[in-house]
């Protein structure tokens, strides 16, 4: 089992639905994992915007929303998940 698979089955366990995010190539072997899984990825064009949705999926299912981005020195899905994060919402990174 890879640390992809078991990252997949820990999600799974907390009874995540969907992720949000944007694909690239430091994320393949979690969408790899995903491929493997009931989970769905929504793929989307910018960070922010996958931040923004899970907010958004968590405040209105209740569920935790979760968003993956490709690991690069923007972080531009830091201002929505901090904003979320002080609203004490339910939201994985």
């Amino acid at each position: 089992m890879t640390a992809a698979e078991l990252f997949v089955k820990c999600l799974e366990a907390e009874g995540v639905e969907l992720i949000f995010g944007l694909p690239g190539e430091e994320n393949l072997d979690l969408l790899n994992a995903l491929s493997r899984s009931p989970i769905r990825f929504v793929s989307v064009r910018h960070e922010q915007g996958a931040a923004f949705m899970a907010d958004v999926y968590g405040r209105v299912t209740g569920r935790a929303g979760a968003h993956g981005v490709p690991w690069h020195p923007e972080h531009s899905a830091s201002n929505p998940s901090s904003a979320g994060f002080e609203r004490r919402r339910k939201n994985v990174l």
